[in-house]
């Protein structure tokens, strides 16, 4: 089983060390990650996904009792969709501090799907702040499917763009240890990553949000103003959990420009960053279900039932 790395950068903890690296700093690092890893997986995945169960079922119930699904109800499901899969696809992980051992082939497969998720993530909340910005509550479902679907599909090209600019054509079946990004991909693909999944994104969502927050001043209804603070509270999460990501990527393309060595310290902060990006998915589910007047008060009427049934199964044991 041959290792192939065509950037010359390396995990440290995956190579003994190297040169100027000392074994207590690798033992030290991976300590570390395994802790912060435990306490993702243990803490922020459960919250998240029973976030998510609550947010897609309160709001498909919704569907089903009025027929239809209002602009922001119709996005936030979807984008509750996208978050499940981030979640799933951080499990990946779980391996920390060690990382998949696939074949280049396979985990470009892997980064390849996982950024179609990436950026459709992303290009949904700019979309959506387009809707709630331009078009009124009179525009059809069938307009909803279509601007989703030409979303879908830029994401979708992308991705597939960015996964060509892999650098690993050439040696397709050897094994390779996997990120989502992966470490041993060409600067281009870094650049690339940075450019369409932060970059121009947030200049679009920044424009965005200066327009948001001078008409939410002159909305009317409270429904309106919700939905305007529900958005940028979503952007606000992404911008801040991605922000550390997107540094790491430069520093990583630095590093590979320069023909330089990955430090056990920034193999730590790399995965680190990793976990911000899915931590941000789990933190948006919570958002939603607690923030969204829908959810929240579907989440109250649910604790409220689980009370009452409480109470009626503890009477009779009381009279005993």
């Amino acid at each position: 089983m041959s290792f192939q790395n065509m950037t010359g950068l390396f995990y440290p903890s995956q190579t003994l060390g190297g040169p100027n690296i000392a074994v207590e700093d690798i033992i030290t690092s991976q300590s570390v990650i395994s802790r912060v890893m435990h306490s993702y997986i243990g803490i922020l995945v459960p919250l998240g996904l029973l976030a998510a169960i609550f947010c897609v079922t309160i709001l498909i119930r919704n569907k089903m009792k009025h027929q239809a699904l209002d602009n922001l109800d119709f996005y936030l499901l979807v984008l509750a969709v996208i978050d499940i899969t981030i979640v799933l696809y951080s499990l990946t992980s779980k391996t920390r501090p060690g990382y998949l051992e696939i074949s280049n082939l396979s985990c470009g497969v892997l980064s390849c799907f996982f950024n179609v998720s990436y950026f459709f993530s992303q290009y949904l909340l700019i979309l959506m702040f387009f809707i709630l910005l331009i078009m009124d509550d009179s525009t059809t479902s069938q307009s909803h499917l279509r601007y989703l679907f030409l979303t879908l599909t830029l994401s979708v090209l992308m991705s597939v763009v960015n996964v060509s600019l892999l650098g690993t054509y050439d040696k397709l079946h050897n094994t390779t240890y996997c990120q989502l990004d992966p470490l041993n991909a060409k600067p281009g693909y870094d650049i690339m990553k940075f450019l369409a999944g932060f970059g121009v994104p947030t200049l679009v969502l920044l424009i965005f949000n200066i327009l948001i927050i001078i008409r939410a001043r002159k909305v009317e209804t409270s429904e309106k103003l919700q939905a305007h603070m529900v958005l940028l509270c979503h952007i606000a999460v992404m911008f801040m959990f991605r922000l550390f990501y997107n540094i790491m990527l430069i520093r990583r393309t630095g590093l590979k420009i320069h023909e330089s060595y990955l430090s056990p310290r920034e193999e730590l902060v790399l995965n680190i960053a990793e976990l911000l990006v899915f931590s941000g998915s789990c933190i948006r589910l919570i958002f939603t279900l607690l923030l969204h007047k829908p959810c929240r008060e579907g989440l109250k009427k649910s604790v409220q039932f689980l009370i009452n049934k409480c109470r009626r199964m503890e009477t009779p044991n009381s009279i005993i």
